[in-house]
């Protein structure tokens, strides 16, 4: 505990009362035990002895305590007093040497100290300045008198002003943006007599938060501006995806319409060739092949015109699947017998697989996907070269594979097989002609069943088409 000047007075006027106090009941307790003892048994010399030896020792030794102890309390309060002393240099040196103004104004408002922080800040020296009015480091007088009565009620209540921004000016004319932090200062009895003011500037922080602002104004406008064109653009995208909806919708109208108008056309060319045939009594050789090329047409025309408009459907959702349970082997026997009527003297061999477990499917489009992937085959396989069909299965799904012997794809090719339109060769002259419409509806008609479909090269030749299908799980509609 530091010894101030207060508490040391307290304690001498506390020793003053406690010396003849402890000194009168010393002299009482001794007069009531030792000296009664020794009157009693010892002769009136001794006991006058005695008298001497406590008197003339019990005085000197309390007042020798006495001024000891008043002695090492001098010496606690001159060491309290350096340290206070060296505590205020450095108090001194701290606020002198600070950057920032540090100012202690009287109750009249007029400037006591300046330190090195205040000259930097404001433009004056401490000679300048020193008992000089608080308002001349403002601007204007009125509102800077109000500003002040507000600080000194707030400081009177609370103590402390922390944060306040103001503007100050400049020995220069040129003004200061600061934060202003009061403290109250008091006597040793409370007495308010002046106030401490630290000041910083924050003239560079203001002009970076006004830049701030002013960026971020700039930025709103510009995000403003952009979302603008934005919604501009939006509504023009989707004033342009109506238009492009509605020509869709007009290609699948007109696409249904040419398709049906072409198919009856092809039917009653199809039953006008088969009358020919049936109703010549001798056909030439010649006769005979143009049959068979008139035959072979009407079916080719038949496939594209099937083709595009289940691709038309399918891209514009009213394709309609009539689903049910059904085994996968009699609709691929069924298929493989039709498109062995008319293969190029090769087989199509079907492994026998029973315990298959049943698909939900739409027969007939399933049987036209296996018919269209049979076609492929037939088309790029050598003439007499078998095509090889497989089945696998598991608890989820249930793959069917297509095998030729042909060429094969390379593997550039292999991603872009089921594109809209696509052909491993586009020219008019090869071998197997085609519009690249097949391989794309498989893709859709195996998609819309919720399964998938792939292409891949054989390591001994020849390219596999799969397709895979869920397996019906019982508890479809």
């Amino acid at each position: 505990m530091v010894l101030t000047g207060t508490r040391l007075r307290k304690r001498i006027h506390a020793l003053s009362w406690f010396l003849p106090l402890s000194f009168s009941a010393l002299t009482i307790l001794y007069q009531l035990g030792l000296a009664r003892w020794v009157h009693d048994n010892f002769s009136d010399p001794v006991h006058f002895g005695v008298e001497i030896l406590f008197y003339g020792t019990a005085g000197p030794l309390l007042a020798h305590w006495t001024l000891r102890l008043i002695g090492r309390w001098l010496e606690e309060k001159d060491s309290a007093e350096r340290q206070a002393r060296a505590s205020e240099r450095r108090l001194a040196s701290i606020t002198s040497a600070s950057a920032d103004a540090i100012l202690s104004i009287e109750s009249s408002w007029r400037i006591e100290s300046w330190n090195r922080g205040a000259e930097l800040l404001f433009g004056y020296l401490a000679d300048e300045i020193s008992g000089e009015p608080f308002q001349k480091l403002f601007a204007s007088k009125a509102p800077v008198d109000i500003e002040l009565q507000w600080l000194a009620e707030k400081v009177k209540q609370e103590g402390f002003v922390r944060g306040h921004e103001t503007t100050c000016q400049h020995a220069d004319g040129r003004a200061i943006q600061v934060e202003l932090t009061a403290t109250g200062l008091s006597d040793d009895q409370g007495t308010p007599i002046g106030i401490a003011v630290i000041l910083r500037d924050i003239t560079a922080r203001k002009q970076r938060e006004e830049e701030i602002k002013r960026l971020n104004a700039n930025l709103n406008q510009q995000v403003a501006e952009r979302t603008r064109q934005l919604a501009e653009k939006v509504e023009e995208l989707a004033r342009v995806n109506n238009e492009l909806q509605k020509l869709d919708q007009m290609r699948s109208e007109f696409v249904s319409l040419v398709s049906h108008q072409i198919r009856g056309p092809l039917t009653n060319m199809r039953g006008a060739v088969e009358r020919m045939r049936a109703g010549c009594g001798s056909l030439t050789a010649t006769c005979s092949r143009m049959f068979s090329i008139l035959n072979t047409q009407v079916e080719r025309l038949d496939r594209l015109v099937r083709d595009v408009l289940n691709a038309a459907r399918i891209e514009s959702g009213d394709l309609v699947l009539h689903l049910e349970p059904h085994s996968v082997l009699p609709i691929l026997n069924q298929v493989i017998e039709q498109t062995q009527a008319r293969a190029n003297n090769r087989t199509i061999s079907l492994p026998a697989k029973p315990g298959l477990p049943l698909i939900y499917v739409d027969r007939d489009r399933i049987a036209e996907t296996f018919a269209n992937l049979l076609d492929n085959a037939d088309k790029y396989s050598p003439p007499g070269e078998n095509i090889e069909v497989d089945i696998y299965a598991d608890q989820e799904s249930v793959t069917v594979s297509v095998r030729d012997h042909g060429n094969g794809m390379s593997p550039e090719e292999l991603p872009r097989l089921f594109d809209k339109f696509y052909r491993t060769d586009s020219s008019d002259a090869q071998a197997a002609y085609g519009y690249g419409l097949g391989l794309y509806v498989c893709r859709l008609l195996v998609e819309a069943h919720g399964g998938h479909i792939w292409a891949r090269n054989h390591p001994q030749g020849g390219a596999i088409f799969s397709f895979k299908l869920p397996v019906w799980q019982g508890v479809n509609d």
